[in-house]
């Protein structure tokens, strides 16, 4: 008769789950996820995707809705059609009638589980789908408000258009403005620089790290004001003038979409999350660049040319009174000042003979990354009274220049072995072996002192808040069959709702336990009681339930 009664219930209760569950998910996706996205830019074929990839997602929050929902409605109907009364009329004592939704409350808590350790973080397609719009995120936004804007540390930028033209990647009427913000908070504005243009064009970038940016380029461009003591950038005002501006993806890179064994092995190895990697990998680059730099200023200081920059059958030899590096890590080559003649020098051999001499006054060596290799390449530049000479056939050809440059150089062979065999770890852990670079060891330390402990914290918030709320998926689902039990005469609509209180309360603590977590000037254990608390706290009101549903 028990296992009858247990069949009734089961079937009662997978039916009114599975209806609640559609019908929540379906609700809760749209208002939350489709619509703002679509607002954002995403074709209609893209929303419907981005709608498979966040059902997982959505489908960890509204399983226990939809399990407690069913519960109190069951177990309150059950209790309303005196059905309890026949059972313990039949000597059935009522808690041996919760084990269907105590089997529930197992399935909805293992389901919720693999649902937010497993298959939501592996649907992280989501945030490539956003990025791939990313015409459709830009032209979108001016559309709507108009401007695109950003800021870089103190400065912030603003690109206005009065109209946009998607097809032609083009915007009329553009306004660009650039001022710098000063005082408590950024809250005072030091100069304002504004800028016009008839037109620009657009060209859209995504890098394989998943960083988006924009190059607008102006046409026709004036000047319309420029604040006191504030220099326009240098990009936008050139002879080519043309502006970058990163474009912020919309779905960032959270420890929530991590898997738990990707949780658990960041938190060892924090060098493995991505934005640590990124800067990581930013600052074995700036290594590179230093290593060519101390060769280049070791060899001029030494009184003797640099002959390591080889291009095809071309070879390179630089040399110069004296050299420093700039705040970039670029070398520059300096000489005495006129009426002394230029000092600086490079010499192109072929074969082993020279057939081209450049002197100039200064000179710099930098270096850069290809985005069409992702190797990096070298540039000579060399200025101030340039005299090229040229040995032909027909003899020597000297001619003068404004500017002699030569770039795509590669960098030496042995450098690139060294830049490529260090390893990010080890730049991390032991970065005094590779550089003396004050700015890299101090970006180092920064990710050491501050940045990477917030983001350990984040995940640490991450890996506690999921089994929390694992766990409170059972309980939510046994207190909602037991308030079913107790609320007679139709009140099971009642008891859903004092069940889903303490159901609220719950979740509201886990999110403000793990912002106590995140923020790293309260101690973690803090909000690690705060997410435990609520726990502990539906945990007791359980017992309290059952223990009367006993007693009855």
């Amino acid at each position: 008769m028990l296992r009858t009664l247990h069949g009734y219930l089961t079937r009662d209760l997978l039916k009114v789950t599975l209806l609640s569950l559609v019908a929540v998910t379906l609700l809760m996706t749209v208002l939350a996820i489709i619509q703002p996205l679509r607002q954002m830019g995403l074709a209609g074929e893209q929303v419907l995707q981005l709608f498979v990839f966040t059902l997982p997602v959505m489908l960890s929050f509204t399983l226990p809705v939809a399990a407690l929902f069913a519960a109190t409605l069951v177990y309150g109907r059950f209790s309303q059609d005196r059905e309890l009364l026949a059972c313990r009329a039949s000597g059935i004592s009522t808690l041996a009638l919760c084990g269907p939704a105590l089997a529930l409350g197992t399935v909805v808590t293992v389901l919720s589980l693999l649902l937010s350790n497993f298959v939501a973080p592996s649907l992280q397609t989501t945030a490539a789908l956003a990025q791939s719009n990313l015409r459709g995120l830009v032209f979108n936004r001016l559309r709507t408000y108009g401007f695109l804007d950003y800021s870089d540390g103190e400065r912030k930028h603003i690109i206005h258009a009065d109209s946009v033209d998607p097809d032609n990647d083009t915007l009329y009427g553009v306004l660009y403005a650039y001022f710098r913000r000063t005082g408590p908070r950024h809250a005072d504005v030091s100069g304002v620089y504004l800028a016009a243009a008839s037109a620009a064009r657009l060209h859209f970038e995504t890098a394989e790290n998943g960083d988006s940016r924009v190059t607008i380029q102006p046409v026709d461009l004036s000047v319309v004001q420029a604040g006191e003591g504030l220099a326009p950038p240098r990009s936008f005002a050139a002879a080519a003038p043309r502006f970058l501006m990163p474009v912020e993806n919309p779905i960032r890179e959270r420890p929530s979409w991590y898997c738990w064994d990707e949780l658990l092995k960041v938190l060892r190895d924090p060098t493995l999350l991505g934005e640590v990697a990124r800067r990581l990998e930013d600052i074995r680059q700036r290594i590179c660049v230093d290593l060519l730099t101390e060769e280049v200023l070791r060899a001029v200081r030494a009184g003797r040319p640099y002959a390591g920059l080889v291009k095809g059958d071309e070879t390179y030899s630089l040399s110069a009174p004296s050299a420093a590096a700039d705040s970039r890590g670029a070398a520059v080559l300096s000489g005495p000042e006129a009426p002394a003649p230029p000092a600086v020098r490079l010499t192109i051999r072929r074969n082993g003979s020279a057939v081209q001499t450049v002197s100039a006054r200064a000179g710099r060596v930098v270096t850069d990354w290809s985005r069409a290799t992702g190797e990096p390449e070298v540039t000579v530049r060399l200025d101030g009274d340039v005299e090229v000479a040229i040995e032909g056939p027909a003899g020597r050809h000297v001619h003068r220049e404004r500017e002699w440059l030569r770039g795509q150089i590669p960098m030496p062979a042995e450098l690139r072995r060294r830049s490529a065999g260090i390893r990010l770890t080890d730049v991390y852990a032991r970065p005094e072996e590779f550089t003396t670079n004050p700015k890299v060891l101090k970006e180092i330390d920064y990710l050491r002192r501050r940045r990477i402990p917030r983001l350990a914290d984040g995940l640490i918030a991450e890996l506690h808040s999921r089994v929390a709320y694992g766990v409170s998926c059972f309980l939510m689902v046994a207190m909602g069959a037991a308030l079913g039990l107790i609320f007679r005469g139709g009140q099971f609509i009642s008891a859903f709702a004092i069940s889903a209180v303490p159901a609220a309360s719950v979740i509201t603590l886990l999110m403000m336990g793990k912002g106590m977590v995140r923020n790293h000037a309260l101690p973690a254990e803090m909000g690690l009681a705060c997410i435990w608390g609520g726990i502990a706290a539906l945990l007791a009101a359980n017992v309290l339930i059952y223990w009367r549903l006993a007693r009855r």
